[in-house]
């Protein structure tokens, strides 16, 4: 993408109406990365007072749920901006390849969807700004902790008409390609006629599942559901397409498509007002700086000290550091990022063999979604509104255990199929010491202080999730400055990422909390209920066939995608039987892990890869060297669902 003043591809300067739109969408995105920083001091700030003199700061959860809204909508057009938004490239990717024409002209057509959800915000939010400009409607309770409604509204307007925008111009962009393509005569027209069909037919059958009147209100959820897996699996952003079907769907439900509008607006201005979508921001801000901090490597080489005599240590020694690392990143990208770097040319040099290095990192790097803090577990607790503390703590011993396990697997590996796992010189040699014991120590110090520090916490009951998530972000600073790795640049850039990493969390959220009220409405939860109760599937049938469904959609789709089609589905189904919603959290989030290491998509496996670029790695050795960790992983699914105490015990 252009960036201001550059020229864009054909040569021609950005014009001045496009600076200043980049001016101020880069002036947007700087305020949102600030307030992260303000509601991280805040949220300390109030646990220090409560703590020490019992007096806390009066509407700091007021502040800090409005302050989701503010960050969200003053960093999504920067998101968008940056194509940052979830979606799934499996298909678009090899279609802009293989066939280019398509897939631009598919890219720009999902452009413009996003165009007409946006409009659809701004022209539905701006009756409910203008009533409660003409009102002075307050947030809170006024005589205790106030503010005026009317800058959140106006924020929200601004924020979807830039984000609108943004769409616009992406569509816009590959529009001018597609006709520089056709004055090149490299346009497929017969294929392009044949894309230009297939969407007016998908465009009339959307038209008619709203206006047409045909369907009734379940078969309207039966088929919100198809178009929801095939827009998610053909590269539509995956907010775009949950919202954009949500609004559809309920206007063929109420047919009246002002319902459909409010419907949305509401959910987009209400649904982020929530205390539990703090903890996004501030763990992802905590994650990123414990990777600029260096703690990675710590953890590795600490790790590699303590394995050195055994056989296949390296490969344990990954596996260990992964799981303390996961302990403060909560994402499988961040820790196949950083382990890919530091683990695997190690094991390289050292004999191991490229399959068994890449496999390791690929199935230890999903233990950032399973041991807490956790941002999957995070998704899981809004979806399901169940307690995100309860959450991370059930996930302690299951994330333990899937440790132990992959730690046996690579023993059983490097005992039984030596050749699979590296050179003999590389499984007998007894590698000398490289620290001492007090160095190990001082070394793993900063990490473990910071899991203790979070946690310990978060258990003990002396703050919230979300303040842990301030107070563990603050550590993680701390300890950044501390070990002189933390700079201005470094500084900012991670809370730019993170403002665009919560941005587009949250869309997703706030789309699936849209999606899932329009499932309510089409009765498909309580058809649900009367087909499991009548079927006599029973609890262990029902939870079959979810773990086999989210399973094969690994093979197609990535995690959060599958979690926000999934579990709003669920839910429903399984509350007759009373199941434990801690429990079932654990349970989906292992089940999705497997789909982070499955072909075709595999994100964990597609990150070593670009990470790694290495050419005598390819990313099916990636997969294959990921196959026995992601049946280790299978095992200890059917474990917890065997034995539910391993997630609840602690609880």
């Amino acid at each position: 993408m252009a960036r201001s003043g550059d020229p864009v591809p054909g040569g021609r300067p950005v014009a001045p109406w496009a600076r200043g739109l980049d001016g101020l969408i880069s002036f947007l995105n700087a305020g949102g990365s600030v307030w992260i920083f303000c509601i991280m001091m805040l949220l300390c700030a109030d646990v220090f007072g409560r703590a020490a003199f019992n007096a806390p700061i009066d509407g700091v959860p007021l502040l800090v749920a409005l302050s989701i809204v503010v960050i969200v909508f003053l960093q999504l057009p920067a998101a968008i901006r940056a194509d940052r938004l979830t979606r799934s490239d499996a298909l678009l990717s090899r279609l802009l390849d293989r066939q280019p024409s398509v897939g631009l002209s598919l890219r720009a057509f999902y452009d413009g969807l996003g165009v007409l959800v946006m409009g659809a915000v701004v022209l539905y939010t701006l009756p409910t700004f203008v009533k409660v400009w003409e009102r002075g409607t307050y947030e809170g309770l006024e005589g205790d902790f106030a503010l005026p409604s009317w800058p959140f509204k106006l924020l929200i307007l601004v924020g979807a008409t830039l984000c609108g925008v943004e769409f616009l111009r992406a569509m816009l962009r590959g529009g001018r390609t597609l006709a520089g393509m056709a004055r090149d005569r490299t346009l497929d027209g017969r294929r392009m006629a044949t894309l230009g069909a297939l969407v007016a037919v998908v465009t009339a059958a959307i038209y008619a599942v709203a206006a047409g009147g045909v369907l009734s209100k379940p078969a309207i959820g039966v088929v919100s559901i198809l178009f929801v897996l095939v827009f998610v699996y053909v590269g539509v952003h995956v907010g775009v397409a949950l919202s954009l079907i949500s609004f559809v769907c309920v206007w063929g439900v109420r047919g009246d498509i002002g319902i459909a509008g409010k419907l949305l607006a509401l959910s987009l201005g209400e649904s982020m007002q929530a205390y539990e979508f703090g903890v996004i921001p501030l763990f992802v801000l905590m994650g990123l700086l414990v990777s600029v901090s260096g703690i990675g490597r710590d953890t590795y080489d600490v790790a590699n000290h303590l394995f050195r005599r055994v056989k296949g240590g390296l490969g344990t020694a990954t596996v260990g550091a992964n799981a303390v690392f996961a302990a403060v990143t909560g994402t499988t990208i961040a820790s196949a990022s950083v382990f890919t770097r530091v683990a695997v040319p190690e094991m390289l040099r050292l004999g191991y063999r490229p399959r068994f290095s890449v496999g390791v990192v690929a199935g230890s790097s999903v233990l950032g979604m399973l041991i807490p803090p956790s941002l999957l577990l995070i998704i899981f607790g809004i979806l399901s509104e169940s307690s995100i503390g309860d959450l991370f703590i059930a996930g302690i011993i299951p994330g333990i255990v899937l440790s132990i396990a992959y730690c046996v697997l690579i023993w059983i590996m490097a005992r039984r199929f030596p050749d699979k796992v590296g050179t003999e010189e590389a499984l007998n040699t007894v590698r000398p010491a490289q620290m001492t014991g007090l160095q190990a120590a001082i070394r793993s110090a900063p990490i473990v202080l910071l899991i203790l520090l979070v946690l310990g916490g978060i258990y003990g009951g002396l703050f919230t999730a979300t303040e842990a998530g301030g107070v563990g972000a603050l550590g993680a600073l701390v300890l950044t400055y501390f070990k002189r790795e933390l700079t201005r640049a470094n500084l900012w850039q991670a809370l730019t990422e993170t403002g665009h990493v919560t941005a587009s969390i949250c869309f997703l959220l706030v789309s699936a909390h849209i999606y899932s009220r329009m499932i309510t409405l089409t009765g498909i939860p309580n058809i649900m209920e009367q087909y499991v109760a009548a079927s006599g599937l029973g609890l262990a049938g029902l939870l079959a066939i979810y773990i086999v469904a989210i399973v094969l959609m690994g093979t197609i789709l990535d995690a959060g995608s599958i979690m926000l089609i999934t579990v709003p589905l669920a839910i429903p189904a399984l509350a007759p039987f009373g199941v434990d919603l801690i429990w079932f959290g654990i349970v989906t989030i292992i089940a999705v892990e497997i789909g982070l290491l499955t072909p075709p998509l595999g994100l964990a496996c597609f990150v070593i890869h670009n990470n790694l670029a290495d050419e005598r790695i390819r990313i099916d050795d990636v997969f294959w060297g990921a196959a026995p960790f992601a049946l280790t992983m299978l095992v200890v699914l059917l474990l917890v669902v065997a034995f539910p105490e391993l997630a609840t015990a602690l609880v």
